[in-house]
């Protein structure tokens, strides 16, 4: 369980600093190794590198939200449970759990285990998880609790529960103020903290989440064949990394770390505009800056250009009145051709040339 809280902590500090180290480094790299040297690299602020940063930063968050969902799967395995104790499955029949647990006694059993004439250490502490795996799943109802809420439900005794009935009662009771008070926190979140972007896919975890708790507390788990051989092919591919198998309530954590995990790649494959709305102001005054000086540049040179154009008339008083002349006839023919009654009076003398008829000439 510590471990498990170490790894969740790590995993909520990798998300806040690493991908910011990382997108710049990966950057830095990318623009080393593609840019020839003298040649200028894009800077911050500009389009080319906020493309560049937005690509890199979502494959950096991409690779860590795999490596965060393969850690919790490997948390798992290493946690283990009362199955994988006993070298049993959840589909094993009763007589091959009793069969399994005789020959752990008989092996493990605290007055079989010494050394050099002593009690060996931690004996008693060993026979006793055999013993409360073997007795919580041959007890139907300890055996539904443990698998839809792990060990902390029957190492503790709780006269109150007897009956499946009476686990699923609880589990209600406890979920319910739990997600009610997961809700609540998510919204005061998103309207003080986190960003509008992917708001509705938080509230979507959220309520999936929910939906999965009410399922396992309602129905038995009975994964379907084609999900059993899935899992049963990864584990022999890789059973150093993936558990045997997965209890609902190993599913269900699964699912609240799958579901942390996502909520923070969402929050994080914001936009910076949607994540900071100051640099959504600042951006727009830079492009507007931008924009102006653009259009000043470009009316200098338009400037340039015309006095350029109109050097050779420049000190010739004869050629400036044909100048000023020639340029007062093409304005007015072209405002002339750009009439409408011009251009459909003309239209009309070329369809009646077209289309008048052909006169011969008398032999």
């Amino acid at each position: 369980m510590a471990d498990s809280v170490v790894s969740q902590a790590f995993s909520l500090v990798g998300w806040t600093f690493l991908p910011a180290y990382a997108t710049a480094f990966l950057q830095s790299l990318y623009y080393r190794l593609t840019i020839r040297a003298g040649q200028r690299h894009p800077q911050p602020g500009e389009p080319l590198f906020a493309y560049h940063n937005r690509r890199i930063r979502v494959f950096v968050l991409s690779l860590y939200l795999v490596y965060t969902l393969t850690q919790a799967v490997y948390d798992i395995k290493l946690a283990g449970d009362f199955y994988t104790l006993l070298g049993v499955n959840p589909w094993s029949t009763e007589r091959e759990i009793k069969s399994r647990f005789r020959k752990l006694a008989a092996r493990y059993h605290p007055d079989k285990l010494h050394e050099n004439g002593q009690a060996f250490p931690g004996a008693d502490v060993v026979f006793v998880k055999f013993k409360l795996a073997h007795d919580t799943i041959l007890d139907p109802a300890k055996r539904f609790g443990y698998d839809r809420f792990g060990p902390g439900i029957v190492q503790v005794h709780q006269p109150g529960l007897k009956t499946i009935r009476d686990y699923v009662y609880a589990g209600l009771r406890s979920k319910v103020p739990e997600y009610l008070s997961s809700a609540a926190m998510l919204i005061i979140l998103n309207y003080i903290w986190l960003p509008r972007w992917g708001q509705f896919w938080r509230y979507f975890a959220v309520a999936c989440m929910a939906l999965l708790e009410l399922y396992f507390l309602t129905h038995t788990w009975d994964p379907p064949t084609l999900v059993t051989l899935w899992v049963s092919t990864a584990y022999k591919l890789t059973p150093q990394l993936l558990p045997p198998h997965l209890l609902p309530f190993q599913i269900l954590g699964l699912a609240r770390r799958m579901s942390m995990s996502l909520n923070i790649f969402i929050s994080q494959l914001a936009p910076p505009m949607a994540r900071n709305p100051a640099l959504k102001d600042l951006q727009m005054q830079q492009q507007v800056a931008h924009l102006a000086q653009t259009a000043s540049r470009l009316d200098t040179e338009s400037a340039e250009l015309l006095q350029l154009g109109l050097s050779p008339f420049r000190g010739d008083a004869e050629k400036s009145e044909m100048l000023r002349t020639g340029m007062k006839e093409s304005l007015l023919s072209s405002a002339l051709r750009n009439n409408p009654e011009v251009r459909e009076a003309v239209q009309r003398v070329l369809d009646r040339r077209r289309h008048g008829p052909v006169v011969q000439e008398a032999d």
